[in-house]
C-alpha cells in the first residue's frame, strides 16, 4: 500500500485515469455512488451541486449512469480526483479496489494521500466502520429470516409430498373406473348399432319405393318440357330467320349503293385524269411558247435598235408573255383543283364493297395531302413566277375538306346492336344526363352496379336493370373517343366518369346479380356504407375542420370506406388503421383527393413565404414538431382511384397548373413481412459504425459482401440482385442472396447500405426496418471519439444527415425517426434502437406501389 501511494504520487494525471477508464464498466456496474459521495465531498474533490446532480438528475435513469456521471465529474478534478476515487474504492470496496489496481487495501491513517485532514479522516473512518457493522448486522437479521422461510418451506414441501401420494391413489381409482365404464359405453354403442342398421333397412326400402314414383313423374315432366322447348326453338328459329333475311336484304341495297357509288367514282376518275392530261398538253404547247417569246425578247435586247417599231414590238411580246404565264397558272389551278375533287368524289381506291375502316380513312387522308403537295409541286413554273393571287385558298380549303367531309356509307343511320363478349353485355344508347337516367352503388371493392333506372329513359328502354356491373363507358367529347375502365373505379370516380357523358354512349355491363344483392345486404345492415375499400399514406397534416370531423398527421394510415357519403361535399369516410392489425379505429370524414390537393398547395405556399425569422424559430424547434406535408408527385403514376377529381368539372381554375402533380393521398398496400425483418440505420456514416455493434446482439447479424465473376456479377446486375457495391472493388457487393441467407436463419439482417437498396429490396418483398437518427451539432459531439476512429468528423456526418434526412420522403413505406434528444451516449441510444426495432418488428408494413 505504501508502495500504491508512492505510486499515485508519481504517476500522472492521464495514467491514473487511464487505469480508472480500464476498469470503468466494473466501477459503473459494482459502485453506488451514494455510499461513495460522502469521502468524495471531504476530499473536497465533489461540491454540494454536484451531489444534487449526481443523485437527481432525470436524464440519469440507472445507478450506473449515475456512478458513471459521477467519474466524468472527478474526471475535471484531474489527479486528485482520481486519488480520492481509489481512496474511497478501498475503504468501501475492497475487492474492487484490488481488481482496479491489483493490490490488497489498507486503513491505516499513514497510507492515505493526505488529501482529508489526520483527525477527519480518523472520524470517517469510524463512521464507516460503524455503518459497514450496522450492514453486517443487518445482513445477519436478513440471513436468520431466509433460514426461518426456508424452514417453513420444507415443510410445505413435505405436507405437498403427502398431497402427491394422496392424489396418486384416487387416480389409480379413477382409472379403473373409466376402464369399468369404457366397457360399458361399448356395449351401449353395440347395440345402438343393430338397432341403426335396421333403421337403414327399413329406410331404404322406403326410399327405393319414393324414387321409383319419382322417376316416373320425372319422365312425365321431361317429356312435356321437351316438348315445350322443341316449339320454343322452332319459333325462335323461325324468328331468326326472318330477321337473318331481312338483314341480308339491307345488306345487299347497300352493296348495290356502294357499287353504283363506286362505278360513279370510277368515271369521275377517268374524267378528270382525261381532262389532267389536256390540260398538261396544254400546258406544254405554252411552256413552248414561252421559250420562243423570250427567245425573241433576248433577241431584240440584244440588237438595241432605238427604233420605237422595235420598242412597240418588244412591248407587245412582253404583254404575249405576262398573257402566256397568266394561262400556264390558271391551268394548273384547274388540274389541281379537279385532282382534289376527284379524290374526294367517293371511295375511287376501293376494290371491295365492304366500307372501308377508320385506319384506312386515316391513310387515305394522309395520301390526299401527300398528293396535293406533289402536285403542286409539279404544275409550278421553273422559272419561280409569282402566281399567289391566282390561288390562294386551295390549301386551306382541300384540306377542310378531307378532313371534316364524312363518307356516305357513314352517314347512314343503323341498327344499334348489342353485342355479347363472354358475359359482358356492349350496349350503346342516348347518355344525355347518363346519371339521371340511372343511378349507381358500389366501389372499387365490390363494383359499380346500376341501383335504379328511370322509366322512360334510354337507359330504360335499352334493358339496362339494377344488378348489373358498369365494367367500362366509352363516349366521344370534342371530336375525340373516350374511354374509362369502371371495374375497379371508386364510386365518386364512377359518379366523375357517367357525369361527364354526352351524347352516344356505349356500356359495357357485366350481369352479377347474387354480388349486387349482397351488397343491398351489406348496406341494409350497416356492415358497410359503401362498396369502397382502400388505403391511403396521408402527405399532409390535417386538423379538424367546419367540413370534416377526422384529425389526421403527415404519414399517417387511413382506411378510406365511402367516397361519396351521403349529406356531405368533397370529403371521405375514413378510419385510423390499428399500427399492429388491420382494425380501424377512430372514423370520421376528411377532404377527398381535390379539395386535400387544394389545402396541400395552401400549406405548401404559407411554408414558402415565410419570414426568415420565422424560418429560424421552425428550424429551432424541427426537433420537436411534426412533420406537416411530405410532397410527392404524380409522374410516372399508374391509374388510381385516388385523383379523378382533379379532372372534374368543377375544378378551380385559378390554382396553377402544377398542382395537378401534387398527391396528398398516396394509395398503399399492406404487407406482413416474416419474424425478422432487415435492420437499416441512417444516416449512412452513423450506421456504418453501430451496425457492427449491433452485429453482436443475439438474434442479429451483419450482412456479408459476396465476391462474383463478371460473368455473374453481369446477369445478378440485370436481375437488379445487387443491392450496393463495395469499395474495395466491382468484384465485391452486397446481394438480395445475402440478405435472404441471414433471414431464412431467423435473425435481423443488419444491412451496412445505403437508400438505394430500398427499393430493390422491395421488389424481392423484403421490407426493412429504417430508422433515421436525427442529428445536431450537440448530439454529433456525443459521438465525436466514435468518429475518430472510424476516420470520420463530427461535420461530414452532419452533412450526411442533411443530405440523406430529404430522400426519406420519397421512399415507399414509413420509417422511424429517432430524436435528437432521447438519447445521451452509444449505449443508450443503442438500447434506445433495440427498442425501436422490438416495436417496428410487430407493426404492419404499408408500401406504396413500385414506380420506377
Amino acid at each position: 500500500n505504501g508502495g500504491l501511494c508512492t505510486s499515485q504520487s508519481t504517476m500522472g494525471d492521464e495514467e491514473l485515469w487511464e487505469l480508472i477508464n480500464d476498469n470503468r464498466h466494473r466501477i459503473s456496474l459494482g459502485v453506488r455512488p451514494c455510499i461513495l459521495i460522502p469521502y468524495l465531498r471531504q476530499a473536497r474533490v465533489l461540491t454540494e451541486m454536484d451531489e444534487d446532480e449526481i443523485l437527481s438528475c432525470h436524464n440519469l435513469t440507472n445507478r450506473s449512469m449515475r456512478t458513471s456521471h459521477m467519474l466524468d465529474l472527478l474526471r475535471t478534478q484531474g489527479k486528485n480526483g482520481a486519488v480520492a476515487l481509489v481512496e474511497s474504492l478501498m475503504i468501501h470496496y475492497p475487492a474492487l479496489y484490488t481488481q482496479v489496481t491489483g493490490r490488497k487495501p489498507s486503513t491505516e491513517p499513514s497510507r492515505f494521500s493526505g488529501l482529508i485532514k489526520y483527525s477527519e479522516l480518523t472520524e470517517y473512518l469510524v463512521r464507516a466502520v460503524t455503518g459497514m457493522q450496522k450492514e453486517l448486522q443487518a445482513a445477519r437479521d436478513e440471513a436468520s429470516k431466509k433460514s426461518a422461510r426456508c424452514a417453513s418451506l420444507q415443510s410445505e414441501i413435505q405436507q405437498m409430498k403427502e398431497l402427491s401420494e394422496r392424489s396418486r391413489c384416487l387416480q389409480s381409482e379413477n382409472q379403473h373406473m373409466r376402464r369399468l365404464l369404457g366397457s360399458l359405453q361399448h356395449d351401449i354403442t353395440r347395440l345402438k348399432d343393430e338397432k341403426c342398421d335396421l333403421y337403414m333397412r327399413y329406410t331404404g326400402a322406403v326410399e327405393e319405393k319414393s324414387s321409383v314414383n319419382l322417376r316416373l313423374h320425372d319422365l312425365n315432366l321431361q317429356l312435356l318440357e321437351q316438348k315445350e322447348c322443341l316449339s320454343l326453338q322452332v319459333q325462335q328459329l323461325t324468328l331468326d330467320c326472318n330477321m337473318h333475311q331481312k338483314k341480308i336484304t339491307v345488306i345487299q341495297n347497300q352493296m348495290k349503293e356502294l357499287q353504283a357509288e363506286r362505278d360513279q367514282a370510277y368515271l369521275s376518275r377517268d374524267e378528270a385524269q382525261t381532262m389532267i392530261a389536256r390540260i398538261l398538253a396544254e400546258k406544254d404547247t405554252l411552256r413552248s411558247q414561252l421559250v420562243e417569246l423570250q427567245e425573241q425578247v433576248c433577241s431584240m435586247q440584244a440588237q438595241r435598235c432605238p427604233s420605237k417599231h422595235l420598242r412597240r414590238r418588244s412591248d407587245l411580246v412582253r404583254d404575249h408573255l405576262n398573257l402566256t404565264w397568266f394561262r400556264i397558272n390558271v391551268t394548273s389551278s384547274m388540274c389541281i383543283n379537279l385532282y382534289v375533287q376527284c379524290e374526294d368524289a367517293g371511295s375511287v381506291r376501293s376494290r371491295n364493297v365492304e366500307p372501308p375502316c377508320p385506319e384506312s380513312l386515316r391513310r387515305r387522308e394522309e395520301a390526299f395531302v401527300g398528293c396535293r403537295i406533289a402536285t403542286v409541286a409539279d404544275v409550278r413554273n421553273p422559272l419561280s413566277v409569282p402566281t399567289r393571287g391566282i390561288f390562294p385558298s386551295f390549301p386551306h380549303s382541300s384540306r377542310s375538306l378531307c378532313r371534316t367531309s364524312v363518307p356516305p356509307f357513314l352517314m347512314r343511320s343503323r341498327q344499334k346492336a348489342i353485342r355479347v363478349n363472354g358475359r359482358v353485355l356492349s350496349i350503346s344508347l342516348q347518355g344525355e344526363a347518363l346519371l339521371q337516367q340511372l343511378a349507381v352503388v358500389g366501389g372499387n371493392k365490390t363494383g359499380v352496379f346500376v341501383h335504379q333506372v328511370t322509366e322512360g329513359t334510354a337507359a330504360h328502354t335499352v334493358g339496362i336493370g339494377p344488378g348489373a356491373q358498369i365494367v367500362e363507358v366509352k363516349y366521344e367529347q370534342n371530336q375525340k373517343a373516350l374511354r374509362m375502365v369502371l371495374e375497379d373505379s371508386t364510386l365518386e370516380e364512377a359518379m366523375w366518369a357517367l357525369g361527364q357523358v354526352t351524347g352516344l354512349c356505349h356500356l359495357s355491363l357485366r350481369p352479377r346479380q347474387d354480388d349486387y344483392e349482397a351488397l343491398l345486404q351489406q348496406l341494409r345492415s350497416n356492415e358497410t356504407s359503401s362498396g369502397d375499400s382502400f388505403y391511403v399514406r396521408v402527405n399532409l397534416s390535417l386538423p379538424a375542420g367546419p367540413n370534416w370531423t377526422l384529425a389526421v398527421s403527415c404519414n399517417d394510415i387511413l382506411h378510406v370506406t365511402n367516397t361519396r357519403p351521403a349529406g356531405t361535399k368533397d370529403s371521405w369516410y375514413a378510419s385510423q388503421v390499428h399500427p399492429c392489425q388491420l382494425l380501424d379505429l377512430q372514423s370520421g370524414s376528411l377532404p377527398n383527393y381535390y379539395r386535400a390537393q387544394r389545402l396541400l398547395i395552401r400549406a405548401i405556399e404559407d411554408m414558402t413565404f415565410q419570414t426568415k425569422s420565422s424560418q429560424k424559430v421552425a428550424r429551432f424547434g424541427a426537433g420537436n414538431k411534426q412533420k406537416v406535408v411530405r410532397i410527392v408527385g404524380t409522374g410516372r403514376q399508374g391509374r388510381k382511384p385516388l385523383w379523378v377529381s382533379v379532372e372534374g368539372e368543377n375544378s378551380d381554375t385559378s390554382a396553377p397548373r402544377s398542382c395537378l402533380t401534387l398527391m396528398p393521398y398516396s394509395l398503399v398496400t399492406p404487407h406482413f413481412p416474416p419474424v425478422c425483418r432487415p435492420v437499416l440505420l441512417l444516416p449512412t456514416i452513423l450506421g456504418h459504425i453501430l451496425s457492427k455493434k449491433m452485429a453482436d446482439w443475439q438474434g442479429f447479424r451483419l450482412c456479408e459482401p459476396e465476391v462474383l465473376s463478371s460473368s455473374e456479377h453481369a446477369a445478378r446486375l440485370q436481375r437488379s440482385e445487387i443491392l450496393e457495391e463495395c469499395d474495395e472493388g466491382r468484384s465485391c457487393c452486397y446481394t438480395l442472396q445475402s440478405v435472404e441467407k441471414v433471414m431464412k436463419t431467423g435473425t435481423h439482417c443488419v444491412l451496412p447500405l445505403g437508400l438505394d437498396c430500398v427499393r430493390r429490396l422491395h421488389r424481392a418483398d423484403i421490407f426493412p426496418i429504417i430508422i433515421f437518427i436525427g442529428q445536431s451539432a450537440r448530439s454529433a459531439k456525443k459521438l465525436k471519439s466514435k468518429l475518430q476512429r472510424h476516420s470520420q468528423s463530427e461535420e461530414q456526418l452532419l452533412a450526411c444527415s442533411r443530405s440523406e434526412e430529404p430522400l426519406l420522403d420519397k421512399l415507399p413505406c414509413l420509417y422511424h425517426s429517432v430524436a435528437q434528444d432521447s438519447w445521451c451516449d452509444q449505449n443508450s441510444l443503442l438500447t434506445h434502437l433495440r427498442t425501436i426495432i422490438w416495436e417496428e418488428q410487430k407493426k404492419i408494413v404499408w408500401a406504396e406501389p413500385d414506380l420506377w
